[in-house]
């Protein structure tokens, strides 16, 4: 048998998994010569084709650990179920214990908090400390009695909320009463409440006192609206984005939306859109919103823009990365790698070279190095692919354990 060399061309293209290995051969957009790789361990391949060694690792942080998260300036992640800031040294500065074994979701809120969720909790962080997002409601509500009083004849509409160090409230559910004239109003609830009250026979309450126990015998006009009325807090979820004044939680298969710059509380009643299948990407960029669900939508206004579909199929969870200048953002799909650029732009990178297996749950990291920037990704609970690599290497197996 003789043995004949074959010239390799650059390496550019990558790893071929959909060829067979005696056909990686293949002709770059310039003329030159390209060799696709079956494989590679390890390795970066340079602009020009050129294979490095990819540079060892130092494990900086012990114990279990799992969703890391930066906002370009600082660290967050969970180590040894305590949620923690990582300071540059890779140090450690305790924010919760106690967190359940649940990947966590962060954003950076345009008050400078850190949101998190995790499907149990949704909680954010202001200098080191773990808050609420909203301050809650009346927990206990409240009641109202008629009592005498100087208040005019007719039907008053009554809601409270709490005014906290989180901010103020939700408001209780609204009650209605008929007073007759010259009658008053007893305020009472478990805890200090800020009290809103129409006038006769009005539609708009509007503050009148403050306290755990009020007599009101009179209405003052002129007072300040309810803001929160007819809102909620806002549910935990898997994903916590913010995007053009608001906070956007995905639970599920529905996206919610908090109010503009209040991002605790959200109107129950309009500010949620359901999808056909549990959300795994809500991508902001400058000019939209990249969602996925059963396909790749996008959407320039919530409340007033149309979805469009941008691919027949979603996303793997947990598998989002965005470039450091924000132009692109990246994420894993059914179809490989995908890179998703400013304005309803999504490219299935490794579509032609690559065919994958399903996977339960990916990590995607967007990494800059020796002036080389690359996307490095990994998948969980693969499932075996069917490709015709594989299934030539198979054939090549079975080949050469017969006689001949």
């Amino acid at each position: 048998m003789s043995i004949r060399s074959v010239k390799l061309g650059s390496f550019a293209p990558g790893v071929n998994n959909r060829l067979e290995p005696t056909k990686l051969a293949t002709t770059l957009p310039d003329r030159s010569r390209g060799t696709y790789l079956y494989g590679g361990e390890n390795i970066d391949l340079t602009a020009d084709g050129f294979i490095k060694r990819r540079r060892g690792v130092t494990k900086r942080i012990a114990g279990d650990t799992h969703s890391l998260w930066s906002d370009r300036g600082t660290g967050y992640g969970v180590v040894n179920d305590t949620l923690v800031r990582f300071d540059a040294n890779f140090g450690q500065v305790p924010i919760r214990a106690g967190m359940p074994r649940l990947p966590v979701s962060f954003s950076a809120g345009a008050d400078n908090d850190i949101y998190w969720s995790n499907g149990q909790l949704i909680r954010r962080i202001t200098s080191d400390a773990d808050r609420p997002v909203a301050t809650s409601p009346l927990a206990a509500g409240f009641t109202v009695t008629l009592t005498t009083g100087a208040l005019r004849e007719g039907r008053y509409l009554i809601t409270a909320t709490v005014l906290g160090a989180d901010g103020e409230s939700p408001a209780a559910p609204v009650q209605q009463i008929d007073v007759p004239d010259g009658g008053g109003l007893q305020l009472t609830a478990a805890e200090t409440a800020q009290w809103f009250v129409s006038g006769p026979n009005g539609d708009v309450p509007t503050f009148q006192a403050a306290g755990a126990s009020v007599a009101l015998t009179s209405h003052a006009d002129g007072g300040r609206r309810c803001e929160t009325l007819n809102t909620a807090l806002m549910p935990a979820g898997s994903i916590v984005r913010h995007y053009n004044g608001r906070m956007l939680v995905a639970a599920g298969q529905v996206l919610f939306a908090s109010n503009p710059y209040n991002f605790g509380i959200y109107d129950p009643s309009s500010a949620y859109f359901p999808f056909p299948a549990p959300i795994t990407v809500v991508e902001p960029m400058e000019n939209g919103l990249y969602i996925c669900a059963d396909q790749t939508y996008w959407i320039a206004d919530l409340f007033g823009g149309t979805l469009q579909t941008l691919a027949p199929y979603g996303a793997i969870p947990g598998s989002v990365a965005r470039s450091i200048d924000d132009q692109f953002v990246f994420w894993q799909s059914p179809m490989g790698l995908i890179r998703a650029g400013k304005n309803a732009d999504v490219k299935a990178v490794q579509e032609d070279a690559l065919e994958f297996g399903n996977a339960a749950s990916a990590a995607t990291l967007y990494r800059q190095r020796d002036g080389m920037h690359a996307v490095v990704s990994t998948r969980h609970g693969v499932e075996p692919s069917i490709a015709v690599a594989t299934s030539f290497m198979d054939a090549e197996v079975i080949q050469k354990g017969t006689v001949r």
